[in-house]
């Protein structure tokens, strides 16, 4: 037992913390060093362990007193006055593991021992340190969450708005459809004459291309028969003188 996972308090430590994070009120005021040491006293180590798991487990006070139902007894009218230690200890047998506390018994709630007593109120204490701890850190996961679920159902918002306009701005409405299809025919049609007029001029301007080329063939064979009969004519004329 010389090496725990938490820190043991002392006795004013304890009693500190227990006023902050456990009892409140009139319990809380009244608690001092000498119900917890040197001799512990049961009644008040009852409450305080019963005030632990209504804020762990959310136990009723009444659930500590009641046979629980699934256990049979001859004589349940027996049981009365051991039947809060007993479902104390019961819970207490799960609850102190998750304290890292594993020699627990019901001797310690029977016939409390201080160093004992000092170490389990310590591992409780410590608990409910890592528990509110934990609890802030989910919190603030959960504000993150909830502001990101919001965020993103803006976003989807928007989406779903800006999707309902383009479909507005790709459909024609029915009291414009006729005027849409007749705009669409008119089209065809002026693009249709554009087409015919354009192959038209470009058939003429071929024709007249060809023309040209024909009639700068005929000058050039021209020409180049003038040529030869002038060079023809010169050369003969230069043999006779």
């Amino acid at each position: 037992m010389a090496t725990l996972s938490f820190p043991r308090y002392n006795v004013a430590e304890l009693v500190a913390h227990i006023r902050n994070k456990l009892l409140t009120g009139t319990d809380g005021k009244n608690l001092s060093k000498n119900d917890l040491h040197p001799n512990p006293k049961p009644e008040v180590l009852y409450t305080i362990y019963m005030r632990a798991l209504q804020i762990v487990y959310g136990i009723r006070l009444e659930q500590f007193y009641t046979m629980p139902m699934n256990t049979e007894v001859m004589y349940p009218h027996l049981m009365e006055g051991f039947l809060p230690a007993i479902n104390l200890f019961f819970h207490l047998d799960s609850f102190m593991p998750i304290c890292r506390v594993n020699d627990f018994e019901i001797s310690d709630i029977l016939f409390p021992k201080a160093e004992r007593t000092r170490r389990f109120l310590s591992g409780i204490i410590n608990f409910i340190h890592f528990r509110e701890a934990c609890r802030e850190t989910y919190a603030e996961y959960l504000l993150q969450y909830k502001s990101s679920l919001d965020k993103m159902q803006q976003l989807n918002s928007v989406h779903q708005e800006a999707l309902m306009k383009l479909e507005k701005l790709n459909s024609v409405p029915v009291e414009e459809q006729e005027e849409f299809k007749q705009l669409m025919d008119e089209i065809q049609e002026l693009q249709h004459l554009l087409n015919q007029d354009f192959r038209q001029k470009t058939t003429v301007q071929l024709e007249g291309i060809a023309q040209k080329k024909l009639e700068i063939s005929e000058k050039t064979k021209r020409l180049v028969s003038f040529f030869f009969v002038t060079l023809s004519l010169k050369f003969e004329y230069t043999s006779v003188f």
